[in-house]
């Protein structure tokens, strides 16, 4: 049982709409929700995706997170126009084996400096206090030592702010951004929506 949503903007980006999401899924009504947390999808360019996505869950039997590494997570094109919401349940064994349903919920995403997208959060913001800039408003580039394959999440990286003209040098990827499993970097992904601990990790002091 799995309800897509083809939609863009709040949907799967503001916390009330995805805590709704969510409870659709906890309340066993769906097993999987999934929807994109982006500010724009283009039909065409996410579907042939989505259609990979439902073939991995019904007709290969994969489970719900797999099928999505193994469907967007190989489709830059796709990946690269809209980070993707799931909110999915899986069963999982607790201290006593006894299986038990558990959801999850994560925001898949593409990880692009040059579109203002650093470990794909659009919603990324000057660390300056006074300005808190949007991240199409700002810079970002490689800083130091660059690593590929396993490893690049360890790259760090610095941005300059257009907007109060402030930089930021060898800033480290945050432990809660995870790189997904793919053939290819650039891939990450984290649990969602984000507390305010990890909003201050990438600049968002408060509501603007």
């Amino acid at each position: 049982r799995g309800l897509v949503i083809c939609c863009c903007g709040s949907t799967g980006r503001l916390p009330q709409s995805v805590k709704l999401l969510k409870r659709l899924v906890e309340d066993d009504i769906f097993d999987f929700v999934l929807t994109f947390a982006g500010v724009s999808t283009l039909d065409q360019v996410v579907v042939p995706a989505l259609n990979r996505f439902i073939e991995n869950v019904y007709v290969y039997d994969l489970k719900i997170w797999d099928a999505l590494e193994q469907s967007f997570g190989e489709d830059r094109h796709a990946l690269n126009q809209s980070p993707v919401f799931l909110s999915y349940a899986d069963m999982m064994p607790d201290e006593n084996r006894v299986r038990k349903r558990l959801v999850n919920t994560r925001v898949l995403a593409y990880s692009n400096l040059k579109d203002g997208r650093p470990w794909g959060l659009d919603i990324y913001r000057c660390g300056n206090v006074a300005c808190q800039g949007p991240a199409y408003n700002m810079i970002f580039h490689p800083h130091g030592k660059q690593y590929y394959g396993m490893h690049w999440l360890q790259t760090k990286m610095r941005y300059s702010c257009l907007q109060c003209g402030s930089m930021q040098k060898a800033i480290a990827c945050p432990t809660w951004i995870h790189a997904a499993r793919s053939q290819n970097y650039g891939r990450v992904w984290y649990e969602w929506p984000l507390s305010a601990e990890q909003k201050r990790d990438i600049g968002i002091i408060a509501c603007h």
